[in-house]
């Protein structure tokens, strides 16, 4: 973690020292009053919601040796009077300064960074490439979902001496985000997984949306390696102009990285043969979702690219911890659970109702939908446009939450055979009660909803009750 003097921060947020000696030192930082520890540097964040400002008496009595904060005023007499007092430094922007730490404390080791980006998929190749890397580099990762302006560098803070690779995940929502991620982490190999419809709040066409995820690839420099899903033309159009090192991966496609001999063993996941340039390595993959081979290849390909062997890359997939709610399988008295509930947009929709169709079940199938957010201009043709794809599948029953997943049912009757058993609720509660009295041993329910559907707390209320 970041260890240093308050007079080396002074000069990193180009800050004014209001209180303390330049010689005191800290080790670590922290924008949490209720986890900080005796020793660390406190940065008062504000966000929407919060004011770290609001918390300096707390992070303060829990020994923090500074504090960087951009308000003075928030600054009782009490908190700076005695000699033991954390030195304060002021800085016009806190969030501002906090990256700009984060980016020092990355330029201090010999340290590559490998950066993923995408629609879909980020978060599982991000756990896949750090578990390949792990097999031959002291490696840090994005723990969980902290991927974006304050969760990135907060990652690249608690890097340590030891850390020879970070993995760090991108995410973003509109355009420049990834730019200024990049400029903090400087990134040696960037993977872009996917690029289609999604963040169309801000972004509002599917144009927008490359761009915005270009924004890693043009970081990279010369020696840098852009890691391209051939399969996807998007990605392929942004990485055709760059002067760098270039590794494809796909399946339909000729690719440098390239899977085939694909065996789907149901619940078990995937095997395949992966070409990788010259070499063939035989790979399990332990989780559904046929999307899932394209992860591993992104992971493949950058493994390569930081010179590790096919059998130490093999391992490295075959142990892998899958993260929860995405594919993640829960068996209970005879019923499959299919938990995919943690973000949803069209493409990944699609690849959701692709699992669900090939899995081998006793019973019916069931998918259960919240709505798709976030989508903009697109959000009434998009769920039209599933419900018509939910039509010619062989999914036996369609329960919907939410007023715009309701418009995927009513295309999906209008186009469906009259085998498909349709449901629309408003809430959580009611869809629940109808599984419960309709769901039996041998079926299968795959369930499915954007971050803001919280179509998690189905699951748990099904389970509870």
């Amino acid at each position: 973690m970041i260890t240093g003097k308050a007079k080396d921060c002074l000069e990193v947020v180009q800050g004014k020292l209001l209180q303390g000696k330049e010689t005191k030192m800290f080790r670590g930082v922290s924008i949490n009053s209720r986890t900080t520890k005796n020793g660390e540097l406190f940065v008062c964040i504000k966000g929407e919601n919060f004011d770290g400002h609001n918390f300096l008496g707390e992070a303060i009595n829990k020994g923090a040796a500074g504090v960087l904060l951009s308000d003075s005023s928030m600054l009782s007499e009490g908190m700076i009077a005695e000699e033991s007092s954390p030195f304060v430094i002021q800085s016009k922007n806190t969030l501002r300064a906090l990256q700009d730490l984060a980016s020092y404390q990355r330029s201090q080791f010999p340290f590559q960074v490998v950066a993923i980006t995408g629609t879909n998929g980020k978060s599982t190749t991000k756990e896949m490439i750090a578990s390949i890397m792990e097999t031959k580099y002291k490696t840090l990762k994005t723990e969980g979902n902290l991927n974006n302006h304050i969760g990135l560098p907060l990652t690249l803070l608690a890097r340590k001496p030891e850390h020879e690779v970070g993995v760090l995940e991108m995410g973003m929502s509109a355009a420049g985000e990834i730019k200024r991620l990049a400029e903090i982490a400087k990134p040696d190999i960037g993977v872009i997984t996917n690029i289609s419809a999604g963040h169309l709040k801000q972004l509002k066409t599917v144009k927008e949306v490359q761009a915005a995820k270009g924004e890693l690839f043009d970081s990279l420099n010369e020696g840098g390696t852009a890691i391209i899903n051939a399969d996807d033309p998007l990605v392929l159009e942004l990485a055709s102009p760059l002067r760098v090192n270039k590794i494809t991966f796909g399946i339909e496609r000729s690719a440098d990285v390239h899977a085939s001999d694909i065996q789907n063993k149901g619940s078990l996941g995937f095997t395949f043969t992966a070409k990788i340039f010259n070499q063939s390595v035989p790979v399990n993959i332990p989780q559904i979702g046929f999307c899932n081979i394209y992860n591993a290849l992104a992971a493949l390909a950058a493994g390569h690219a930081m010179g590790i062997s096919g059998q130490q890359m093999s391992k490295g997939l075959e142990v892998y911890q899958q993260i929860p709610q995405r594919n993640e399988q829960i068996i209970y008295e005879g019923i499959t659970l299919i938990n995919d509930a943690y973000n949803a947009n069209p493409q990944s929709m699609r690849e959701a109702l692709k699992t669900l169709s090939g899995l081998n079940t006793q019973g019916k199938r069931f998918l259960v939908i919240g709505d798709m957010l976030e989508l903009g201009p697109l959000s009434q043709s998009a769920h039209h446009e599933l419900g018509e794809e939910i039509a010619l599948s062989n999914i036996d029953n369609l329960v919907t939450v939410g007023p715009l997943a309701a418009l995927a049912a009513e295309s999906a009757e209008a186009n469906a055979a009259k085998r498909l058993q349709i449901e629309k609720f408003n809430t959580h509660a009611q869809a629940v009660n109808y599984l419960q009295g309709k769901v039996e041993k041998g079926d299968c329910l795959l369930i499915k909803g954007s971050r803001g559907a919280k179509m998690e707390n189905i699951i748990r209320e099904f389970l509870n009750t």
